[in-house]
């Protein structure tokens, strides 16, 4: 354990090493240059003069470039946080867990809180949202805009110019805004959140004005002097006075990158230095009289070496904090690969290279897992439309998932079932005829999809027979039923026209919620059973078949659906389909009683064939005993049903007894298994679904249920108090007890601890000790 801190300790410095040499290098070579450029203009007072101009106006730049570099850094550092990346799409912040995203994510602002007495404050503006984020606090768009003035812009066009474009590291130049009560003059650096042409939102920095007139304050310019930063367009960024320059210098007229020139401005002759800055094409330019230049060796000599002097050590400083800064978001990331993974130590010497190949693994992985999904939809479409149409149980809560995994998207909360049926090739089927249907069947498909333009789907029920679900609003109904009966005229008119088949379409009735689609697509196959019989094409309505009923209505898939139901305790859902079959056998169809007595005795029957099933005891027959009695006229019959109700009542609720009995063992055994087994570093999710013999989606989702808490969460508590008890009273190391509690790394075990407790685990150890 030992060896494995000590090594990622130096695999840690010297990735801070390699981030700071550069830096200091950068900052030594303009020094350098500087020096020299100072003691070659000793020759000659007006290029003396012109050097040292030339030497603070490089200083000011390279200065604003590392601040602006500094700016840059940590708006990047914000935009690919992935807390404030994920917070983008969000449009209901206060809803649900939405609040608690709101809390990491200004979390994750704080967190990039720097020490630069440029920065005047930074904010995040979300789109989605209208949400702006400060370092201490969350604003509605309108109630920020309202403390928060440009003096030139309203807050409708400030709020367009912030999310309506895509910027990258724009610089709005310094304007007088009204803050926090008071007035003062701000450059305004815009990184926008989201891709090109699809913007989320934007980082704003503010920069305070007077930091950048400091640095231009530091040049002579008494005597009708001035000095300003142009950028590449023209725009003055920043002046040395306030308010706009009667006389300002045309870009054109300066040759090359840096110089200096003599110019006529106005009446006076003027010594203009300039200089461009290589990282944003800044321009910064300074004008002095040309009796005032003369003058100022002696003073320029003094100033060179005191700003030097301290821009050395300044430098030196803020080169140190960047790199250390820097280096630590690189160590987070390889730390965080390694331990993912479960690779090897990161190689120090080349991080870039491992962190890119990491990335471009989880891409490829990524994409190859799509395309899995990809292939599989139509499979599962398959798979969930045949088990709608038998009838099978499916808990209510499973339905909306299954339906998105199936690429399936409802339209309405009701749903018929449609029938059709090639005519051509009679009842017999040979090889020939087989593969030729087969063709045909694909073709009509293809007529089909291009006629209902996906507002269905399709599902081979029989070698001549495909079934159409529609879905539909149930306030829109008949509007719907008419437009139905029009696309299927349509269709059979294409199919004969294109392909020379005639067809049926069988229509079963419209009902409410997904569970009856199987009811719907029974009565389509009666309906197609009648259509045969008859001979007959074209189109029939379930309700357009003959109203005379000899039989009881009990359809065998409603018989299964009435079996699952009651085998998975739905006590609702099994009543509602018993009052259906009461209605439709007692009062609608003028049964006699003997034929009521053959459904009663069928539905006896399949109560009885439950019972082994749900291993229900012979109380359940105290409430089905009067089966056995006279049951001689339709009193008795509707009696004995009333009996079978709650016969099937009370097998539901033994059902939803034992379920609840189950839960409680399987959580006891769930949570004396984190207990006795959170030392292990290889304790999670996956393991224990393992040991208890079940999936890691349903343990997942039953410990939320029947805790509120996520798994992960409460193992991650379970460990960190008992860390906190080691911490408290004993004196053991730190990667010790992150061993001990079921962390294989101490940096992970420190970053967890700091945050769930808020504080170090040397500060706590303190803390208690105190």
């Amino acid at each position: 354990m030992w060896r494995v801190v000590s090594r990622s300790m130096t695999n840690s410095h010297r990735v801070f090493l390699r981030l700071l040499i550069p830096n200091v290098l950068f900052l030594l070579f303009p020094l350098l240059v500087g020096g020299v450029l100072y003691y070659m203009t000793l020759h000659e007072v007006e290029r003396e003069v012109t050097s040292n101009n030339m030497n603070l106006l490089q200083q000011t730049r390279d200065i604003l470039d590392r601040r602006f570099a500094e700016v840059s850094s940590m708006a990047m550092q914000l935009v690919n946080d992935t807390r404030i990346m994920q917070f983008q799409n969000i449009t209901e912040p206060f809803v649900g867990t939405n609040t608690y995203r709101v809390l990491e994510t200004r979390k994750s602002i704080h967190n990039y809180s720097l020490t630069n007495n440029f920065i005047y404050n930074y904010f995040l503006f979300y789109k989605n949202s209208e949400l702006v984020f400060t370092e201490d606090s969350t604003y509605k768009f309108a109630d920020f805009f309202s403390g928060f003035k440009y003096k030139t812009r309203d807050t409708q066009s400030l709020k367009s110019l912030l999310i309506g474009d895509f910027y990258h590291r724009m610089v709005l130049p310094a304007e007088e805004v009204t803050a926090k009560g008071g007035k003062m003059t701000l450059l305004t650096y815009i990184q926008s959140l989201g891709f090109p042409g699809y913007p989320q939102g934007a980082v704003v920095i503010t920069v305070d004005n007077r930091e950048i007139q400091k640095l231009l304050g530091g040049l002579d310019l008494s005597g009708g002097g001035w000095a300003y930063i142009i950028d590449e367009t023209g725009t003055i960024i920043s002046s040395s006075v306030e308010g706009a320059l009667s006389d300002w210098i045309d870009l054109s007229r300066l040759r090359g990158k840096q110089g200096s020139q003599m110019q006529q401005i106005g009446k006076m002759n003027m010594m203009v230095t300039y200089t461009t800055s290589s990282y944003n094409g800044w321009t910064f330019l300074v004008a002095q009289p040309e009796h005032v230049v003369l003058g100022k060796v002696l003073y320029i000599k003094k100033v060179t070496f005191t700003m030097a002097f301290i821009f050395l050590a300044l430098s030196l400083v803020i080169v140190y904090f960047i790199a250390y800064r820097n280096s630590r978001p690189i160590r987070t990331i390889m730390e965080t690969i390694v331990e993912r993974t479960e690779g090897s130590p990161y190689p120090a010497s080349d991080v870039y290279r491992f962190i890119r190949d990491s990335v471009a693994r989880l891409i490829d992985n990524n994409r190859e897992l799509q395309d899995k999904v990809k292939k599989q939809a139509p499979l599962l479409q398959a798979a969930l439309i045949e088990r709608l149409l038998k009838g099978e149980y499916m808990p209510q809560k499973d339905v909306p998932i299954l339906l998105q995994h199936a690429g399936i998207e409802a339209q309405g909360d009701m749903f018929v079932v449609v029938i059709l049926q090639l005519r051509t090739y009679g009842d017999g089927f040979d090889l020939i005829l087989l593969e030729e249907l087969d063709v045909k069947r694909i073709m009509v498909k293809d007529i089909l999809r291009e006629e209902l333009e996906g507002s269905c789907y399709l599902h081979d029920v029989a070698q001549d027979q495909i079934a159409l679900l529609f879905s539909a609003d149930a306030a829109a109904r008949q509007e719907h039923e008419a437009y139905l009966q029009d696309m299927l005229g349509r269709i059979d008119g294409s199919i004969y026209s294109r392909l020379n088949i005639s067809v049926r379409f069988a229509v079963g009735g419209m009902y409410e919620g997904l569970p009856n689609v199987s009811r719907s697509y029974e009565e389509s196959k009666q309906t197609l059973e009648y259509l045969q019989w008859r001979n007959k094409d074209g189109m029939m309505r379930f309700d357009e078949l003959p109203k005379g009923h000899n039989g009881y209505y009990y359809p065998s898939d409603l018989e299964l659906r009435l079996s699952n139901l009651a085998k998975a305790g739905e006590i609702e859902a099994v009543e509602t389909l018993l009052n259906e079959l009461y209605r439709v056998n007692f009062e609608e169809r003028s049964l006699s009683v003997p034929m009521l007595q053959l459904f009663m005795n069928e539905m006896w029957g399949t109560l009885v064939k439950l019972m082994p099933q749900l291993t229900a005891d012979e109380g359940v027959l105290e409430h089905i005993k009067p089966f056995h009695g006279e049951m001689s006229s339709y009193a008795h019959l509707e009696k004995n049903y009333k009996s079978l109700v709650a016969a099937y009542r009370n097998m539901c609720a033994i059902v939803n007894e034992h379920k609840k009995s189950q839960n409680v063992q399987l959580l006891n055994n769930i949570v004396e298994l984190l207990h006795l087994s959170y030392t292990d570093a290889g304790l999670c999710l996956d393991s224990v679904a393992e040991r208890m013999d079940i999936s890691k989606g349903y343990l997942s989702q039953f410990f939320k249920e029947q805790t509120g808490v996520n798994f992960s969460d409460y193992l991650e508590q379970l460990r960190m108090s008992q860390a906190k008890e080691l911490l408290a009273k004993t004196d053991m190391p730190v990667y010790e007890i992150a061993q001990q509690v079921g962390y294989s790394s101490s940096n992970t075990f420190c970053r967890a601890f700091k945050r769930i407790n808020g504080v170090s685990t040397t500060a706590f150890r303190d803390l208690k000790a105190f």
